[in-house]
């Protein structure tokens, strides 16, 4: 099953409330706090993810419940990726769109 989950926009400020993912080199905001669903998202310059269309487009985001079945066949530019403890993440393109989809178990 697919939920929608949140917008991911990068910036390249600080933006209050966000958090530091060392894994990933990465500031996020967490869009349970934003009444849009909105997270915003700033890259180290080390960052994994920095060369890729996660750090230069904006994405979509879909819960799912099981990761590595809903990714089978897609175009994957990054991931799985693990987040933190027990979330995972993998980005893939489609018609041109980034899209996220992110398990939390």
């Amino acid at each position: 099953m697919k939920t929608f989950h949140h917008i991911g926009l990068v910036t390249d400020e600080e933006k209050p409330g966000e958090t530091y993912y060392e894994s990933l080199k990465v500031w996020g905001t967490n869009p349970d706090d934003d009444p849009n669903r909105i997270e915003w998202v700033r890259f180290h310059p080390d960052s994994p993810l920095a060369d890729t269309p996660v750090a230069k487009m904006p994405h979509v985001s879909w819960a799912v419940d099981h990761l590595d079945e809903a990714i089978r066949g897609k175009d994957v530019v990054a991931g799985p990726l693990t987040v933190g403890e027990g979330i995972r993440i993998a980005y893939f393109l489609m018609d041109g769109a980034l899209i996220e989809y992110l398990e939390i178990k």
